[in-house]
């Protein structure tokens, strides 16, 4: 089993590195590793559903084209959106639930951290760490 995550205001999770921010120490303190091999662009076409869904696993999305509204779940602060825009990256921590939306075509660099042992693969129900 995976720790729970040390988030808990998401907010911290989102980075505006076109605007120069930089990852945060708060954030990151609490993630892990990145694993180059699973780095790769991704494209989803619009109107796209995906549902609120967590990993044992921390998972990147670094936007390069569109705005798509994410939404970002913890138990503490409930769901909140964000409006994104190109050069923003959301760090989905692992246990922090997350969705994405858009009525556009949204391209992004996805990438994901290396499995802690014991981490369970895929889309997991938010809450269920």
């Amino acid at each position: 089993m995976v720790d729970k995550p040390q988030i808990i205001d998401p907010e911290v999770c989102i980075v505006h590195t076109r605007a120069g921010e930089r990852i945060p120490p708060e954030l990151a303190e609490v993630l892990d590793p990145v694993d180059p091999s699973t780095m790769h662009e991704y494209v989803l076409t619009a109107n796209t559903y995906v549902a609120l869904h967590c990993h044992d696993i921390d998972e990147y999305w670094w936007f390069t084209s569109g705005e798509p509204v994410v939404t970002l779940w913890t138990q503490a602060s409930g769901a909140k959106e964000h409006q994104l825009h190109p050069g923003d990256m959301v760090a989905c921590v692992r246990g922090v639930g997350h969705t994405l939306r858009a009525d556009h075509d949204l391209v992004y660099f996805q990438f994901c951290s290396v499995p802690r042992p014991g981490a369970r693969e895929g889309h997991l129900p938010p809450g269920q760490e």
